[in-house]
């Protein structure tokens, strides 16, 4: 009698299972790591999008937060500028330093200052009275700014605002020929506020008498960032020694910048009259108690005369290359901005943030 042979191995059926099975296997385990490596690559680009915003904001924030700050200069109305060994000569007093006389008038270039000092507008190294300024929706520093103060690259962003911010360092120096310094006092009278440029201190350096290096910044977008033509990117005109602006890039990837004012009118039950507590002696300006009553946009008339108390400031940053399969179709609305990305735009990944300032040297202009 025979006996059955005993089955080796898998049969044909088995083995078609087996692969079967084992194909099944494969592909969600690759389809999971493809999915896993996606949402990285997102998570990775929003993060960094994320970052770039977090650093811009923190650049701009501790100018914003010192703008007016003049050293023991409580009041910088009674800043002059003085040229020759002490006590010099006074070539002007804060009021015709202005960029933008008020009343509106054609400013008067002050004299004796370095030619640079005027390069992004007449007496706009020099207007103390101004501490923050900015320009709506267009690249506008100063009136009778030369090409030196032109724009990086191929130009402005167009529909971008720009921030000047006016200070001194918070760190004392000694005297510097050439560079434009601040001179205060809190002991001598209040004359004794003075800028100099020419390295000769109108008095005496002590622990009561400090020098500090004047600070003029000003904000805008450029089209192109450094090696990047025409990826946009934040950069600043900074006041430097010999009194004249050099440019640098902060950040690559800023789309737009807009920044709003907060001012203090003293309207505070939104009547259209300032109410009579916040202005006790009557001479039609509030007496800020640090409260922004309302935002308003950069080439609002009445800012001049206005409580600048707060400033609010919005960053669109974008990735530096589109992202392919995805769509931005969004709608974004902030400031007087109401963007939605079209055509290639879509195919940028972006982010939006905000940050509102207070300055701590909020004054009635």
């Amino acid at each position: 009698m025979k006996r059955p042979q005993s089955q080796r191995g898998l049969s044909l059926i088995e083995l078609l299972v087996a692969l079967a099975i084992g194909s099944i296997l494969i592909v969600g385990a690759v389809y999971v790591f493809s999915r896993g490596r996606t949402t990285y690559a997102v998570n990775e680009s929003v993060a960094r999008l994320q970052e770039n915003g977090r650093y811009v904001l923190s650049v701009l924030e501790p100018d914003i937060e010192l703008a007016g700050y003049y050293g023991f200069t409580n009041s910088p109305d009674t800043i002059r500028f003085v040229s020759g060994a002490s006590p010099g000569t006074v070539y002007a007093v804060a009021a015709q330093m202005r960029e933008r006389p008020i009343p509106a008038a054609a400013p008067v270039a002050v004299a004796n200052l370095p030619a640079g000092a005027h390069d992004c507008g007449t007496n706009f190294a020099v207007d103390v009275l101004t501490p923050v300024q900015g320009s709506n929706d267009s690249f506008v520093l100063g009136p009778g700014a030369g090409a030196s103060c032109a724009p990086y690259g191929a130009g402005a962003v167009g529909t971008a605002d720009t921030l000047t911010i006016r200070r001194v360092e918070t760190v004392t120096s000694a005297p510097d020929a050439g560079r434009l310094q601040l001179y205060a006092s809190r002991l001598r009278s209040r004359s004794a506020q003075q800028l100099f440029v020419d390295g000769n201190a109108p008095g005496p350096i002590d622990a009561d008498n400090e020098i500090h290096n004047l600070l003029v910044r000003a904000y805008y977008l450029s089209q192109d960032a450094v090696d990047r033509p025409g990826l946009p990117s934040l950069r600043v005109k900074s006041l430097a020694g010999g009194a004249q602006f050099m440019e640098s890039e902060v950040m690559p990837g800023v789309e737009d910048l807009q920044v709003q004012f907060g001012i203090d009118t003293g309207d505070y039950d939104n009547d259209g009259v300032i109410d009579p507590a916040a202005d006790a002696n009557g001479d039609g300006i509030p007496e800020s108690d640090g409260r922004a009553t309302r935002y308003v946009n950069p080439d609002f008339a009445g800012l001049d005369r206005a409580q600048v108390v707060a400033v609010r400031v919005w960053v669109r940053v974008r990735a530096d290359r589109p992202e392919p399969g995805f769509e931005d179709n969004r709608r974004y609305e902030y400031a007087d901005v109401d963007y939605t990305p079209a055509g290639d735009d879509r195919r940028f990944r972006r982010v939006l943030m905000s940050r509102t300032i207070s300055l701590k040297n909020a004054r009635t202009l």
